[in-house]
């Protein structure tokens, strides 16, 4: 069936099939052995495909394809299985100038890439600083003393973190935007006199750096207390070193439709007690930074849950695996979003019973729940798909306990919408999915595939 949809015919279901799908290997063959270029290209980014099974397009014909293999997969908060560091330095030694960049700006740190450092090009002895844990002592003093300033303060950026001397030398020789500075200060080693300086006189962002940098001495981060820009006296309110009292005292506010990044230090805290306080704070920022911690104990995550904050429950649903199923059951309910499905996937959610809890409520939404019961009976099930709102017909017509009599039925749907739901269900059996690729005009037999 799947070989089917590889013909041209079918060309509109490329993308959808080769992109998000785990794919059954004489699929696999038959993709990477096309003739076409977007099934190829879209093949390349999928996420469920193993890094050894990508790297088959490594040598592919096509620059663009091999492109998109040095891309790879980029969904959002998904981690990919990585390509094998043969493919990797295949992909950074390509003939093709192209392919060559994409991979020196898409590549996860690897040895392949990290061999770059004394390229003769400074444009790949700077993608090379991106593998700087996996550089040796000689390889990072010559990078941080290049000939080329954007090497150096690429490199500089790196070896801030340690090194004092390396983020002066970074704010000298790099013309970054000063949000991406500030984010880099945020966890830089600093001289006293530079944080002073920077406090002083620096963009926003980097005055909010300093503000909350828990290396600053409290006494040059004061300075910033009172600062015009909201920015800076949130990041003041979020260091550790004041008292609730003292951050209560700060004028700052977050409100429920704040996009905030995380706040480094609390990111990077290990200590159980440290995760409890941030957990515990009535300043909201760190309440969602304590969310993202991987290290947060389990009474922290239960108190999390609890939380007013929005955007609290849906960072701790996301971050943590041990978040209770109630609590991920209620944010999905709560949060307006196209990232909301994501939630489905927690190892908590509560699909069984759904059917029996929200399917006769008063609320369309709540009722679709419904959809995700495995054991959602049949009967609620016909009594949803003959209700009059077509949404619910939609939404259920491609549950597998829907009676088949009624999936045929709403194969036939005035809607195409339901009408295709329908197709999707998995108990149309092969010789009607046959019939509905024949009336699709996609022929039976695609003899020039594998």
């Amino acid at each position: 069936m799947l070989l089917r949809l590889l013909a041209d015919e079918a060309s509109c279901a490329w993308s959808e099939l080769a992109y998000s799908r785990l794919l059954p290997d004489p699929v696999v063959d038959g993709i990477v052995n096309s003739p076409h270029v977007s099934l190829r290209e879209s093949f390349a980014e999928n996420r469920h495909a193993p890094g050894d099974v990508r790297a088959r397009l490594v040598h592919d014909p096509e620059p663009t394809v091999r492109a998109a293999v040095a891309v790879g997969p980029q969904w959002f908060r998904v981690t990919v299985d990585p390509l094998p560091e043969w493919a990797q330095r295949s992909l950074l030694h390509d003939r093709d100038a192209q392919v060559r960049s994409r991979a020196e700006e898409r590549l996860p740190p690897s040895r392949a890439l990290a061999e770059l450092a004394r390229d003769a090009d400074h444009r790949r002895r700077r993608a090379a600083c991106r593998a700087w844990e996996l550089l040796d002592a000689e390889a990072r003093g010559l990078l941080l003393a290049d000939a080329e300033a954007s090497v150096r303060g690429e490199a500089a950026k790196k070896a801030s973190v340690h090194d004092a001397d390396a983020t002066d030398r970074y704010l000298l020789d790099t013309d970054d935007e000063p949000v991406v500075r500030g984010i880099v200060l945020t966890r830089a080693a600093l001289h006293p006199a530079t944080a002073l300086r920077l406090a002083g006189s620096g963009e926003v962002a980097e005055r909010a750096a300093i503000a909350g940098h828990p290396g600053v001495a409290l006494d040059t981060a004061r300075l910033l207390a009172e600062d015009p820009e909201h920015a800076v006296r949130l990041q003041f309110a979020s260091r550790p070193d004041l008292t609730e009292a003292q951050r209560a005292e700060v004028d700052h506010h977050v409100s429920v439709s704040d996009r905030l990044r995380p706040v480094a230090w609390v990111l990077d805290a290990t200590d159980p007690e440290v995760l409890r306080r941030c957990a515990a704070s009535g300043n909201t920022l760190l309440r969602r930074s304590a969310a993202c911690n991987e290290h947060l104990p389990q009474d922290a995550v239960d108190l999390l849950g609890r939380d007013d904050d929005l955007p609290v429950r849906i960072l701790l649903c996301e971050n943590q695996p041990t978040t209770d199923g109630e609590v991920v059951l209620d944010t999905f309910r709560r949060w307006v979003s196209p990232l909301t499905s994501r939630l489905l996937d927690h190892p908590n959610f509560p699909r069984v019973g759904l059917a029996r809890r929200f399917g006769d409520s008063p609320e369309l939404r709540q009722r679709q729940l419904a959809v995700h019961d495995p054991e959602a009976p049949a009967e609620l099930l016909l009594r949803l798909t003959h209700e009059p709102d077509v949404r619910l017909r939609r939404t259920f017509a491609s549950h597998p306990n829907l009676p088949y009599a009624r999936v045929q039925e709403l194969l036939g749907d005035e809607d195409s919408r339901t009408s295709i739901r329908a197709a999707a269900n998995p108990n149309v059996p092969p010789p009607v999915m046959h019939q509905l690729l024949d009336s699709a005009g996609v022929p039976r037999l695609a003899a020039r595939l594998p």
